[in-house]
């Protein structure tokens, strides 16, 4: 039961009440000014009232992006209407908000259970968000030559194969009307605690009628989006997205949807969706009896034509449908040796019908609240005449090729397959390789392999059958599919998950800490294990002329040289797809390493370390510098450092965390309280758990990207003695692994320090042998 007056408009009756009816005088785009500079004939089609409410963003018509008036008044009625906690305008169509949606519940390499047959805007906000898809397939039917849902039983096994997915996707209704069981498909999501998507497009009437399949959010998903524009009376394009769930961040929503929505919305339109939402929630369920009736009286008669045949409320309880929408009206001429391409091509070449689409055995056509008797009427004659035209001719149709083959390996995931570089090969060739396309068949509709999956000898034969029973299949760039796109393995570009490549530097460097020894750790580490340290990449220390007198910036100028050096080594290894890891050397280091990451990405850190290394040279007791590298990040401290490899700083305080402090200065704390860092002391560790302290950091930190950098020093002497500044306590290796586990899991790390190894102060070898190990869960996390 809605609580809000329904019967109100308030977009379109700001746009025509309060702006067209002033006669407003515009020196605002767009620049056809009510239409007075619009081409003339396609005004006098269009006629005036179209361009009197054309406007763009300003105070009496309120913003999209920042709603406070008449949009956000819309937006709360359509919440109402729907029973929804928050729904938006989504002005880009259904597949900007299911982009959105993606982007809103995974970071860069999280898992997202999602069908195998997912519309392309799944597929783009998979690439958008660098996610991980793991595919379901949902159930054939061979008879109709089309998928239908996903099953909760396969929804239910893939998330146990699968228990670190972060969120599910699911397609219902689909295009031709079949609907799972979404509300046990949601019981079970919920139950790992993680948010159920619905990619609802065709389902917008849905809510307003007992009549048809429950809607997504009726049945517990925690967020979907609806084509407003399909059954329902919006202008194309407009849809809605609706949030019902705190699962969901309503704040990132909006968010993104801020970065993907067109910042000159169109008013005209909106105010379609404003109008829509008011016909739907006031007179839907009278509009769906009629709709319903008229689809069910015409499917009934299509029957009755000979060679002609329409599916309905009978395939429900066949696997993959536990209820059926009667609005989409699937019609097969199969019988008549008709494919669903030669049926849509008669229907609007010859009788000037057109369907919504088509497939090797069906056309798929819309019965919706702008139907009546007379459209439904003129295609039933239709019909009948190509019943007549073609019925006994004995012409036969291809049937399907047998099973697909299984889901091929993924080696990349949709992202990294985007950006990585492709060649094209012999299809007949290309067994082994990565594939660089998507290549679908129909029937059923279901892709055959995604772009980042192996090609398999099964495949190549498969879709070998496909080509020689002249069954469809569409996706690639060559349509006979004599050359394919592949990705060598060389080419390949890893981004954000466990498999990206790294890239190692060595910065054998002790100035900043002013200690001997230190620079000898990349060496030692190299010669003692060659496969995990063999390949690094040695950045020089040249030295520099100095100025002894300036005590508080100890070789100020040999530090920034060699952070420079580095910075730019760390950044091109960033742009060329690689996750920089290095080793030092002292602390100081990490002025350039994270430059040379922030300058691509917008990074947080975790500084996880004994000390705070935030003193300036104002603050500094020794003038040593490896104290002092967090600070200058964040545009404290000495301007020359601050500056390094490029202007101002590099880091956001709220986007840092000190974890593990055990020995801060006293005017340090100044400036961490004076920047706002959150520290987490090893006390607080001790007190709070670590479990506890890193959920903590998860709640605190929210940005995507993360820089790990760890000084050794942060582990109790009593494991690593081998560190140039050793303090009492600390944690274990067996802590500081799972805190590598827990950052790896839910974030992208984008880069590594591991410093301050000290080869001379060891014993028995210990800190050596946890750095290699460290080092080696880095280069191959295991999450």
């Amino acid at each position: 039961m809605t609580k809000l007056n329904q019967y109100q408009t308030p977009i379109f009756s700001t746009l025509k009440d309060v702006y067209a009816k002033r006669d407003i005088i515009p020196f605002h785009v767009p620049g056809h000014k009510r239409g007075k500079g619009m081409d003339k004939e396609f005004y006098e089609f269009m006629g005036p009232n179209p361009f009197s409410i054309d406007v763009t963003i300003f105070k009496m018509v309120d913003g999209l992006h920042n709603p406070k008036s008449c949009i956000k008044e819309a937006q709360e009625l359509a919440a109402d209407a729907y029973g929804v906690k928050k729904t938006f305008f989504a002005v880009n169509g259904t597949s900007g908000a299911i982009q959105a949606m993606i982007m809103s519940v995974v970071k860069p390499g999280e898992k997202i259970l999602v069908p195998r047959n997912v519309h392309k805007s799944v597929s783009g906000g998979i690439i958008l968000s660098g996610s991980t898809p793991v595919y379901m397939n949902p159930e054939v039917d061979d008879e109709l030559g089309i998928a239908h849902g996903v099953r909760p039983e396969v929804v239910e096994n893939m998330l146990k194969q699968h228990p670190d997915t972060k969120a599910v996707l699911i397609i219902n209704p689909t295009y031709y009307g079949a609907a799972t069981d979404i509300k046990k498909i949601a019981d079970i999501v919920h139950s790992y605690d993680i948010p159920l998507i619905v990619d609802e497009a065709h389902g917008a009437h849905l809510h307003f009628h007992e009549e048809l399949p429950i809607s997504a959010i009726d049945a517990g998903a925690d967020i979907c989006c609806q084509s407003t524009h399909k059954i329902i009376g919006a202008m194309t394009q407009m849809s809605m997205l609706h949030v019902n769930s705190t699962r969901v961040d309503v704040n990132r929503i909006q968010q993104i949807l801020s970065i993907l929505h067109t910042t000159s919305p169109s008013y005209p339109l909106m105010a379609s969706l404003d109008c829509a939402r008011r016909q739907i929630a006031t007179e839907g369920r009278e509009l769906l009896t009629r709709t319903l009736k008229l689809a069910r009286d015409l499917r009934a008669e299509i029957n009755k034509i000979p060679g002609i045949f329409s599916f309905g409320k009978e395939i429900v309880g066949r696997y993959g449908i536990h209820d059926f929408d009667e609005t989409k009206l699937s019609i097969s001429a199969r019988e008549l040796g008709l494919t669903g391409f030669e049926l849509e091509t008669l229907l609007v070449d010859d009788y000037n019908i057109q369907v919504e689409l088509s497939d090797f055995y069906n056309v798929l056509g819309l019965i919706t609240l702008g139907d009546d008797e007379v459209s439904t009427g003129k295609l039933l004659e239709a019909l009948k005449d190509i019943s007549k035209r073609f019925f006994g001719q004995g012409k036969k149709i291809a049937e399907s090729v047998g099973k697909m083959p299984t889901i091929p390996e993924s080696i990349l995931i949709p992202r990294e397959a985007f950006y990585s570089e492709n060649n094209k090969i012999k299809f007949l060739e290309s067994e082994g390789k990565i594939c660089a396309e998507m290549i679908m068949a129909y029937p059923p509709g279901i892709p055959v392999i995604y772009p980042g999956e192996r090609i398999t000898k099964d495949i190549i034969t498969y879709i070998q059958n496909l080509k020689a029973a002249k069954l469809h299949v569409q996706g690639m760039e060559d349509p006979e599919l004599e050359y394919i796109k592949v990705i060598d393995e060389e080419d390949a570009v890893y981004l954000y998950t466990e498999k990206m490549k790294n890239k190692m530097f060595a910065v054998p460097m002790n100035l900043g800490a002013n200690k001997a020894g230190i620079e000898f750790g990349p060496e030692v580490l190299e010669e003692y294990f060659p496969d995990t340290f063999g390949e690094m990449t040695y950045i020089d220390i040249e030295k520099q002329r100095e100025n002894f007198n300036e005590w508080s910036l100890k070789y100020k100028n040999t530090i920034l040289n060699t952070c420079e050096k580095l910075a730019a080594a760390v950044n091109e290894a960033v742009r060329d797809g690689y996750r920089p890891i290095t080793v030092g050397g002292d602390h100081s280091i990490a002025l350039g390493s994270i430059s040379g990451v922030a300058l691509e990405k917008e990074i947080g850190v975790v500084w996880i370390d004994a000390h705070g290394d935030m003193n300036t040279d104002e603050t500094t007791m020794s003038g040593n510098i490896h104290g002092m590298p967090l600070a200058l990040l964040q545009g404290a401290g000495d301007r020359d450092l601050v500056n390094c490899f490029y202007e101002g700083a590099k880091i956001d305080s709220k986007n840092v965390v000190i974890l593990g402090a055990r020995d801060l200065d006293v005017k340090e704390r100044d400036v961490i309280e004076e920047l706002g860092v959150k520290v987490i002391p090893y006390d607080e560790v001790v007190h709070k758990g670590l479990d506890n302290v890193l959920e903590e950091i998860k709640d605190y930190l929210k940005i995507d990207n993360i820089h790990i950098s760890f000084d050794v020093d942060s582990v109790d002497p009593e494991f690593a003695p081998g560190v140039s500044t050793p303090v009492r306590n600390g944690f274990t290796p067996e802590e500081m692994f799972k805190t590598f586990r827990f950052l790896f899991k839910n974030y992208s790390i984008t880069s590594v320090d591991i410093v301050e190894y000290n080869p001379v102060n060891d014993k028995n070898e210990k800190t050596m042998n946890f750095v290699n190990d460290l080092t080696e869960f880095v280069l191959n996390p295991n999450v």
